[in-house]
């Protein structure tokens, strides 16, 4: 069978709405049942066309509407008492614009004559001898051949232009058509992310600059890493990731009349490579504090730009997708979980400074976008640190200008993420559980952490109960069933805590009015900041 070409299409954005418009058009200027009062109507919807889209407006459109402009003043001669010469200059002007429009379609670099133009247009060579008439001549031409000519080019017109577009139009969806800003757009951000990406390896992986982290990393991020490190004459690695986030606001400030630059940002981070691969990393034993460390400024920019809680979600859909290799898997899961905890950290900072505004209305107003700077105020970190909040593993950042936030999580969403819970979902959703509103009192976070662990079966013995699973095992277990072990398991470690060391509660020290409480799984006072109580 002989094979089809296939035509490449390309996209135009033209002044009509779709190809129902465009073809209700064509069949008012050239259908079988045409007529002038529908012609008119297709001359008045072309005006419209030329002001949408002024001088990219099609030249076939442009040409037939100038045509049509002077029939109809032609047709109309009685009323606006035009006289045959008045008629004949109108004729002529039309004719030499309507050359010219049509001409302009074949501009190249190529120097060509205009009878080269007309021949590769399909007019005949009369057409450029007219014109040159009706520009150059002493004496305009016939009326008659004025108006024949007319009539023929308003056919060819439809033959060439109007038929062919008909024919081969199609409507494109607008959300699909990309800018070429936006595109430049995503590639800049894409470089800068693989750079930043390459930097953050060799970082964490003991490098200090280019020289010792260049056997760290390998193939085209090496190439564009060194690149990028010697054209800004850099000095350290650490000097990489700084100049690479601040390339990034560069670039967000630059075309911030982009939509769903948000989602553009976003779909350019998840391709990082090392940053996704630190889940397995860290599960392995790698200490957290250096790369919570290295990547703060990076969280604070999506912070202040309003990007963090879009991130958050897609870092959720990504764990939960089990289309997803396992280690980005694990790096979602680390990284959302690190995310959750900034938020915790941040409400936390908001509840504390309320309740000093309850007690002292005369309290200096905090200013919580300063936590997305480098250096945080005394105040603002000693209100972390007396919420508990480990500075070292926690991205730190706070409002931001262009979107305010309290973060705040629905129930139903918890309930969602519950009911098909994974492991690499899990840590999410205990990280969250402190942002639930209406917020869950200390006692139900605590039950629904336990409920996860038992889940994946950690912590307690409900396993060693249940007979050896079989092929044939469909047994499920309900949440009733996971808090009867938990209590079973509490019980236990009770009795065996009589039996080594018998605990009277009535052998709490009192010091005058104060009672010396022993530490609980509950109530942990060891990690209690001085002048707050654990379930505050």
């Amino acid at each position: 069978m002989e094979e089809i070409a296939v035509e490449k299409r390309r996209t135009v954005v033209g002044p009509w709405k779709d190809v129902k418009e465009f073809g209700c058009i064509f069949e008012w200027l050239f259908g079988p049942d045409n007529d002038i009062e529908q012609q008119k109507r297709a001359l008045k919807q072309m005006k419209v066309w030329s002001l949408r889209r002024s001088t990219q407006c099609p030249a076939g459109v442009l040409a037939t509407k100038t045509l049509l402009e002077v029939q109809h003043r032609d047709k109309e001669r009685t009323q606006n008492t035009l006289t045959e010469s008045d008629l004949q200059t109108l004729y002529a002007s039309a004719f030499t614009r309507f050359f010219n429009f049509m001409s302009s379609t074949m501009q190249s670099h190529n120097m060509r004559t205009m009878y080269d133009t007309a021949r590769m247009l399909g007019l005949p060579s009369f057409v450029v001898d007219l014109r040159h008439i009706c520009a150059h001549g002493q004496v305009l031409p016939p009326l008659d051949v004025l108006r024949s000519s007319v009539v023929n080019c308003l056919t060819w017109l439809r033959d060439y232009y109007w038929i062919p577009q008909r024919d081969t139009m199609c409507d494109v969806d607008a959300s699909k058509i990309r800018r070429k800003d936006k595109t430049q757009f995503e590639e800049n951000v894409t470089t800068l992310f693989t750079i930043y990406d390459a930097a953050l390896e060799c970082a964490c992986k003991g490098a200090h600059n280019m020289k010792s982290g260049k056997r760290h990393i390998s193939g085209k991020r090496l190439a564009q890493l060194r690149a990028y490190y010697a054209d800004h004459k850099l000095t350290s690695l650490k000097e990489a990731l700084e100049l690479a986030v601040k390339e990034l606001i560069s670039q967000i400030k630059r075309e911030i009349a982009i939509k769903d630059m948000s989602e553009i940002f976003i779909e350019s981070l998840l391709k990082m490579k090392y940053f996704f691969s630190i889940g397995d990393s860290h599960s392995s034993g790698e200490p957290l504090e250096f790369i919570i460390a290295a990547t703060q400024s990076l969280f604070r920019m999506l912070a202040i730009h309003g990007f963090i809680e879009d991130l958050f979600y897609s870092l959720i859909e990504m764990a939960d997708n089990t289309v997803v290799p396992k280690n980005r898997r694990a790096g979602a899961s680390l990284w959302a979980t690190r995310i959750a905890a900034g938020f915790v950290a941040f409400r936390k900072c908001k509840q504390m400074y309320k309740a000093e505004l309850d007690e002292n209305p005369n309290t200096n107003d905090f200013d919580f976008t300063t936590l997305n700077l480098e250096n945080i105020s005394k105040k603002m970190r000693r209100h972390l640190i007396y919420a508990g909040v480990d500075l070292k593993c926690t991205p730190i950042f706070g409002d931001s200008m262009r979107r305010p936030w309290l973060w705040i999580v629905e129930k139903s969403f918890v309930k969602q993420k519950l009911s098909s819970i994974n492991a690499y979902t899990a840590p999410i959703v205990k990280s969250i559980l402190p942002l639930v509103e209406p917020p869950l009192t200390t006692a139900e976070i605590r039950g629904i952490s336990q409920l996860i662990d038992a889940f994946f079966g950690k912590k307690i013995g409900l396993k060693k109960e249940v007979e050896k699973p079989t092929d044939n095992d469909a047994t499920i277990h309900t949440a009733s069933e996971l808090l009867q072990a938990l209590n079973k398991q509490a019980n236990q470690e009770e009795m065996e805590c009589d039996v080594n060391e018998s605990v009277d509660d009535n052998s709490k020290k009192q010091y005058g009015c104060w009672t010396l409480e022993n530490d609980n799984e509950m109530y942990n006072w060891s990690e209690c900041p001085l002048g707050r109580l654990p379930w505050e």
